[in-house]
């Protein structure tokens, strides 16, 4: 199965926006501010439609969004939030689905703190996986204050710390276990969880703690982990923001390829990126099989927009590209004085 679209109205920086997008990896670059994170969130929420008892019980896509921003009543995110004109206007999520030879349609309608969600079939939520920007497994135990106190976090800090703290399996299929063999190698051991923490565990038994650990290697640790637990899996949906960040830039071919395995695997991606490095090394590493859609999001007034492409040097809106020129012009410049 896999997210074909997802049409936004009214929420947050978005007036009205629409996407296609690739069943492969999809890869959302533009400035600060041009809504990455929150489309991120969105396609978070949709995946996660039915209840996770270890968070909530509520099946609404309106409630599983507002605990993505720390419980903000949707007034405050309703058309850029507090201050606006159109406060009080509805906000509409759809999105379309494919799977089984069938497209289903998921939508949300929210106004005044009332909810709508239907799934027109839908029998199960996508198994998703969302990847903030901050480490989170030096945090592990926190999910547990998170029920036991009802901590206002980010729902999706919770949700990575539920999915590798569990056990391992055992049937974990040849492309993950050859994923697996990969990311051991680049970390130089593998992940344990012991004592409700996380370490790597070097060839020779020794064990290092998580806190201890190189910031780039913690990235390739939770993946890992993901694995090792049967959460990343073919039929995945691998949500992933700002994958380069603590990154030292010559790690990143090693996560492009890994991606790129993933991809192969059968799960469908979402990245939300600053890096040139990695956005250049996926169009330079792109074999003719690999679906790659780059979504650029930029601002137009008050307004966000967005322009897709399947090659990334197509894309006219690219704030990566066009801030490389100007660094390039300014050193020209400087080298003619």
């Amino acid at each position: 199965m896999a997210i074909n679209r997802i049409k936004v109205e009214n929420f947050t920086v978005f007036d009205k926006i629409e996407i296609d997008f690739s069943e492969g990896i999809n890869v959302f670059v533009g400035e600060n501010g041009t809504g990455k994170t929150h489309l991120l969130k969105i396609i978070y929420s949709i995946c996660a439609w039915k209840p996770d008892p270890l968070i909530d019980m509520d099946p609404s896509i309106a409630q599983k969004l507002q605990r993505c921003f720390q419980y903000l009543p949707f007034k405050d995110l309703a058309n850029r939030g507090i201050g606006s004109e159109n406060a009080d206007n509805a906000i509409t999520i759809m999105s379309w689905i494919s799977g089984e030879n069938k497209t289903y349609k998921i939508w949300n309608y929210s106004v005044n703190g009332e909810y709508e969600c239907e799934a027109n079939g839908l029998q199960e939520s996508f198994p998703v996986l969302f990847i903030p920007p901050k480490e989170m497994l030096t945090h592990g135990g926190l999910e547990k204050d998170y029920i036991d106190r009802h901590l206002p976090f980010d729902v999706t800090l919770i949700d990575i710390l539920n999915k590798t703290g569990v056990s391992t399996v055992k049937n974990i299929t040849k492309d993950m276990l050859s994923i697996l063999e990969r990311l051991s190698r680049i970390i130089n051991g593998k992940i344990v969880y012991k004592n409700d923490r996380y370490y790597t565990e070097r060839p020779d038994g020794t064990l290092i703690d998580f806190a201890a650990e190189a910031e780039g290697y913690k990235k390739f640790g939770l993946l890992y982990r993901l694995i090792e637990t049967g959460h990343l899996q073919k039929g995945s949906v691998l949500i992933w923001d700002e994958p380069e960040s603590n990154l030292n830039p010559t790690l990143v071919p090693f996560l492009v390829d890994i991606l790129f395995e993933l991809e192969y695997a059968g799960i469908q991606m979402f990245l939300a990126t600053h890096d040139y490095f990695l956005v250049k090394y996926l169009e330079v590493r792109k074999q003719k099989h690999n679906k790659i859609t780059y979504h650029a999001m930029h601002k137009a007034g008050m307004q966000v927009l967005h322009e897709s492409s399947l090659k990334y040097e197509l894309l006219e809106n690219n704030s990566l590209i066009n801030q490389s020129i100007e660094l390039y012009k300014e050193e020209v410049s400087k080298v003619m004085e």
